[in-house]
C-alpha cells in the first residue's frame, strides 16, 4: 500500500510572500497547490515553477464548499487576503474587514471535513496598537486596538488568529501562526492610489523632479523585510513545526519615511 503524497496548498500562493514560499517550497521537491483568484497575485509571479505546480483559480471569499478544492493537500499556508496601502485602508476598514471575515469562515468551515497535518497562519503587524514598544512582543491577544490606519485589516487578522487556534484545539493539528511585518519586493502589484508605501514613494520619486510629499511627519519608524527573506522564515518554522506562540517576522533594525525617501531619491539618480 502506497502511502499518501503530502500536497501542501498555499492560498494566496501567486501573491507578494505567497510565490516566493512557492518557488521555494518546489526547490525543496515538495508538491505544491496554488490557490489564488488573481484578484491581486499574478500568474507571471509563477512563470518559473508553473509546469511544477498545481494552479486552482478559487475565489475563498465566495467559494462555499471549500474542501471539495482542498480536500487532496493535508499541509497549508495561508497567505491569502486583501491589503492595501494606508490610502485605502483608513477609508474602507469595514469593507476590508467584511471581505477578510469571509475568507476566514468559508475556510475554517472547511477544516473539519479535511486532514490536516499541518497549518501555517499568516497574520500581520497591523493587529497591534500603534503605542507598542519599539520592541513588540508576541502576544497570543495583542493588548489595545489594532494599528489606526490599518484597523479593518488588523481586526480581520485577531478574528483570524482567534478561529484558526480555535480550530487547531477542536481538530487537534499543529498550528503556526506567523505575524510579518512590512513586506516589499518587485513582484508587488501597483493599485494606484491605494498601493503601499514603497511603490508609492518610488513611483512619486521617479515621476517628480521637484519636491515631493510624504505621509505624516517623516519620522514615523517602520522595518521592511523583502518579501523573498520572510518566505524562507516561513518555511525554516514549517520544518521546524515551531507552534508555542504567534512569531514576528521582522528587523530589530528600522528606518524612518524620510530615510526611506532620502534613500530611493539617492538611487534614482544612478
Amino acid at each position: 500500500m502506497t502511502s499518501k503524497i503530502n500536497k501542501i496548498a498555499v492560498l494566496g500562493g501567486a501573491g507578494l510572500i505567497g510565490s516566493y514560499l512557492v518557488e521555494y517550497l518546489v526547490e525543496k521537491k515538495h508538491n505544491v497547490v496554488v490557490i489564488d483568484d488573481f484578484s491581486k497575485g499574478k500568474k507571471d509571479n509563477l512563470k518559473k515553477v508553473k509546469n511544477k505546480i498545481d494552479i486552482r483559480r478559487v475565489d475563498l471569499e465566495k467559494k462555499k464548499n471549500l474542501h471539495n478544492v482542498l480536500k487532496d493537500c493535508n499541509i497549508f499556508f495561508h497567505l491569502a487576503s486583501r491589503a492595501y496601502g494606508v490610502g485605502y485602508s483608513k477609508k474602507n476598514h469595514s469593507k476590508i474587514l467584511s471581505h477578510n471575515k469571509k475568507i476566514t469562515n468559508n475556510l475554517i468551515s472547511s477544516l473539519s471535513k479535511i486532514k490536516v497535518d499541518y497549518f501555517q497562519c499568516v497574520s500581520s503587524s497591523c493587529v497591534y496598537d500603534d503605542n507598542g514598544p519599539v520592541k513588540i512582543s508576541e502576544e497570543i491577544n495583542p493588548k489595545g486596538k489594532p494599528e489606526k490606519a490599518n484597523l479593518g485589516y488588523g481586526m480581520a487578522k485577531r478574528l483570524l488568529e482567534k478561529k484558526i487556534m480555535l480550530s487547531s484545539k477542536l481538530l487537534k493539528f499543529p498550528l503556526s501562526i506567523v505575524r510579518p511585518f512590512n513586506i516589499y519586493s518587485e513582484r508587488y502589484n501597483w493599485v494606484g492610489q491605494n498601493s503601499q508605501a514603497i511603490p508609492m514613494l518610488v513611483k512619486k520619486i521617479m515621476e517628480s523632479n521637484k519636491k515631493i510629499e510624504i505621509w505624516g511627519s517623516g519620522r514615523q519608524r517602520r522595518n521592511y523585510l523583502h518579501a523573498k527573506d520572510c518566505a524562507i522564515i516561513m518555511y525554516k518554522i514549517f520544518k521546524k513545526k515551531f507552534v508555542k506562540s504567534p512569531i514576528n517576522i521582522g528587523y530589530e533594525d528600522t528606518v524612518s519615511i524620510k530615510e526611506l525617501s532620502e534613500i530611493i531619491c539617492n538611487l534614482a539618480k544612478k
